[in-house]
């Protein structure tokens, strides 16, 4: 109750304060068109800037001209600006504008000469373009972008090509969830688990360029994922200052958020730090199943029906400080830290039929289950810089542990007959771990004016362990301990890499390739039972290719091969039988082996000032994927993972950006593909079908800077080797004002306002039994953001270009859909 009067609190004062808001002093469109002093031929793609007369530091506003040379955009506010214009190989233009009561301001043709001298009465740093094609990768200038001065960068993600961002602020790549997020070229737990959380937090005026790298090459050890998106900070300045941003924000189904950012940085020390914490209550919904046994007529149906809810709470953190020697050595040591508990909440009841459906037995099911998880990193990183343009040596070494802890209650009423020794009361526990050091070298040398050499060296102690129990209450009250074999789990993977890459680029051509060498050594333990304790080694040659050829300036496409290896994780390998629903049991499988994965890929990409499109398509397979695999054990269902899949992807995705005025930007996301799946031990496992979906937003500014947002899409079902999951759909709406020179931001949301409920469903089919569920979930959700901005950074802090980036283990089944994607918890 003291969350919703808080929302309603804050939507009041929003309210009153957008009232009150007065109407724009000026609303004067300008044009004009850019040519060649001597040619008189346009100039296409120039870039303009407006600044502040007075404050030439302040921009206003940043555009470029179009393919012809033109160029047309509104202002809103008087006053006297000058207008920068920049273009390679030209002399930069500053024009004096202002603006007053007149609608149009028509400066014809400007005329560029060609001339390296350059103003001197102003300093005014270039304007990159906007968007940017490379080798591997596509990149976001969102430092030249105005709204990011207002935005968080979830926000500014949506304006990326290649990535979109639903309406429950989950992310994809070329849509898929299964991709990986870096910070400066690094990996952090903190953003892997909550990648929304995170992002929301964090002012987009901190960021520099955010990269979409859609062919990870040689010095990447990730698992076949659709990509990696790497958002990289500004960089050094030989001042000092800080900035600092706070947030908070509140919605209707009793969530809640705040925390802060900071970055400050006094000479040659530097510091950029956050926290944040977060709850959620999700309300209760409906849960039931079906499940068909086809060979046993006396216990033909089973039935579950009742319901659920989850609720949580949790809080993260990171930090990094910055030391600069000199001009050419440079030391990061960085911390992050996150933590949270969920709880889910069911009580269902089972009954057990015949083929006539005539009731064998029924129960009632009170559960309770309890999760901790966490995680803690520890980095540190040296870079050495040379007076040789591009040259660079790091070393750098990384600490992570993340523990996974869970506990059940379940309390069993038995309303007839005799149900099996199973359903009984029962409490369980798992503690387990995953710890890691990281030691990593990589050198980069340029040479010539297109050629670069990469190499790098790596080695990885990964352990992974668990400790589990399990007790039952017997007739008289009393707790029995259940003793198993897998209750203690020890698993310890040794990794040595090492990798080399060569990139060249010839006039129009583009080409990277390069071979990474994985050396595996495998060593699991059951201290319980010693006899089932193995090791195993194996080596993998790892290749990757890709060549890019520019059609035009503003067009180019691309080929690319990967090979991608990817290693079970803690929550694939671990033993521990959860039995939390005695009639679904769920354990990990400590013999699963890595995945070898190979993507072919093309891509084309278009873009102009107001039109960006990006066509993409992939094939990829698999020959021993990892899958869920689920099987009937003494009348009861059990899930586990194994490496059986033959898996092959044909995908297609087509991204625009269109931003048919200054007011209006849209933009889309389709996607299509087919996927055919079968088991290689024959059991005759097969599986097939198409899934498309289909992501659309729009962005408008209304009178008073109000802008208004509107997003919606439909994600189809997708396949998985036994089944297939839920399509769903999802809309959402946002209004979002700033004050106090845009220091001071609302923003106010809908999401799913026309649409209260969902039902998820979820189809498993099998030679022994065809199983279906459904659970209906409450996504309708109203609140509010609001975040405050403060201080002045006349510096920014300088990152190592380099660092350690362990992604080679795998989030979740290959038939998850598992990765960054999937997200977290909470506001």
């Amino acid at each position: 109750m003291r969350i919703r009067f808080l929302l309603l609190l804050l939507l009041a004062f929003a309210a009153t304060t957008i009232s009150g808001q007065v109407k724009p002093d000026a609303n004067v469109t300008i044009k004009g068109q850019l040519v060649d002093s001597l040619t008189n031929e346009t100039i296409p793609y120039a870039t303009l800037k407006i600044v502040e007369k007075g404050n030439p530091t302040n921009v206003v506003t940043a555009l470029p001209s179009d393919e012809n040379g033109n160029f047309k955009f509104s202002m809103t506010k008087k006053g006297e600006y000058l207008m920068v214009i920049q273009f390679i190989g030209k002399t930069e233009i500053t024009k004096p504008i202002t603006i007053d009561d007149q609608k149009l301001l028509d400066l014809g043709k400007i005329q560029m000469a060609d001339d390296s001298h350059v103003l001197s009465e102003i300093v005014v740093s270039a304007q990159r373009p906007l968007v940017k094609v490379d080798f591997d990768k596509i990149t976001y200038n969102l430092e030249g972008d105005p709204e990011s001065k207002t935005n968080n960068v979830l926000e500014m993600l949506k304006k990326v090509p290649m990535v979109t961002v639903d309406g429950e602020d989950n992310i994809q790549v070329k849509g898929s969830s299964s991709f990986i997020i870096y910070m400066n070229g690094k990996p952090s737990n903190m953003i892997t688990s909550n990648p929304k959380d995170v992002l929301r937090s964090m002012p987009a005026n901190t960021i520099k360029d955010i990269e979409v790298i859609t062919e990870p090459g040689a010095k990447y050890d990730a698992e076949g994922v659709a990509g990696i998106i790497n958002i990289i900070t500004h960089k050094q300045s030989s001042l000092g200052g800080y900035t600092a941003t706070l947030n908070a924000g509140a919605n209707s189904q009793d969530g809640f958020n705040t925390g802060a950012y900071l970055s400050l940085k006094y000479g040659k020390i530097g510091f950029t730090g956050n926290y944040n914490i977060y709850t959620y209550n999700n309300p209760r919904g409906a849960q039931t199943s079906f499940k068909n046994f086809f060979y046993d007529d006396a216990e033909k149906y089973t039935l579950e029906n009742g319901s659920g809810k989850n609720k949580g709470n949790g809080q993260y953190g990171s930090g990094e400080f910055s030391f600069e020697m000199d001009t050419l050595n440079l030391i990061n040591v960085g911390f992050s830290r996150y933590g949270g508990k969920n709880t889910s909440l069911s009580d269902l009841i089972t009954e057990l039929q015949d083929v006539n459906y005539n009731s064998i037995y029924k129960y009632e099911r009170d559960g309770e289950s309890r999760n901790t998880y966490g995680s803690t990193d520890l980095n540190a990183d040296y870079q050495r810089t040379f007076h040789k343009k591009d040259q660079l040596l790091t070393f750098s070494y990384r600490f992570s542990t993340s523990p996974v802890d869970s506990k059940s209650n379940n309390i069993v009423d038995i309303i007839s007959g005799t149900p099996p020794g199973y359903a009984v009361t029962n409490r369980q526990f798992s503690d387990a771990y995953m710890r890691e050091h990281t030691f990593q070298t990589d050198f980069t040398a340029p040479f010539g004016k297109i050629h670069t050499l990469e190499a790098g060296v790596k080695y990885i102690i990964r352990l992974n362990n668990s400790n589990s129990g399990q007790s039952n209450m017997d007739d008289a009250g009393n707790w029995i301990q259940i003793d198993s074999y897998n209750d203690e789990f020890r698993h310890r993977n040794d990794i040595l890499a090492a990798y080399s890459s060569y990139s060249a680029k010839i006039k129009k051509w583009g080409f990277k390739t390069g071979l990474r060498f994985e050396a595996t050594k495998l060593d699991v333990e059951f201290p319980i039972k010693t006899e089932m304790n193995f090791k195993t080694e194996h080596n993998d040659l790892v290749p990757s290719a890709t060549v890019t050829y520019q059609l035009k300036p503003t067009q180019n496409i691309r080929f690319g091969y990967n090979m991608r290896i990817s290693r079970p994780g803690i929550r694939q390998l671990n033993p521990y039988r959860n039995t939390s629903n005695p009639n679904f049991i769920q354990y990990g499988n400590p013999d699963l082996d890595v995945v070898k994965s190979h993507s072919i890929s093309s891509n084309y990409m278009f873009f102009n000032p107001k039109l960006n499109i990006n066509l993409n398509a992939s094939y990829n397979f698999e020959n021993n994927s990892i899958e869920t695999v689920n099987r009937i054990n003494n009348g009861i269902s059990e899930s586990t993972y194994e490496n059986i899949g033959e898996n092959k992807n044909l995908r297609m995705s087509v991204y625009t950006n269109w931003t048919p005025s200054m007011k209006l930007r849209i933009n889309s996301n389709i996607w299509g593909g087919y996927t055919d799946i079968k088991a290689n031990n024959g059991s005759g496992l097969a599986n097939s079908g198409f899934d498309a979906g289909v992501y659309g937003g729009a962005q408008y500014t209304l009178p008073w800077t109000l802008k208004a947002g509107v997003n919606a899409g439909y994600f189809g079902a997708r396949v998985n080797l036994q089944g297939k999951y839920s399509a769903f759909n999802f809309h959402s709406l946002s209004l979002m004002k700033s004050f106090m020179s845009d220091k001071l931001t609302f923003n106010l949301y809908a999401q799913n306002p026309f649409n209260d409920s969902f039902k998820f469903e979820n189809i498993i089919d099998t030679r022994e039994f065809h199983f279906e569920s459904q659970n209906t979930i409450y996504r309708r959700q109203f609140g509010i953001r609001i975040s405050f901005r403060f201080g002045e950074m006349k510096a920014q802090i300088k990152k190592t270009k380099r660092g350690i980036t362990n992604d080679d283990v795998m989030s979740g089944g290959s038939d998850q859909g598992g990765g960054q994607g999937s997200g977290g918890q909470g506001q």
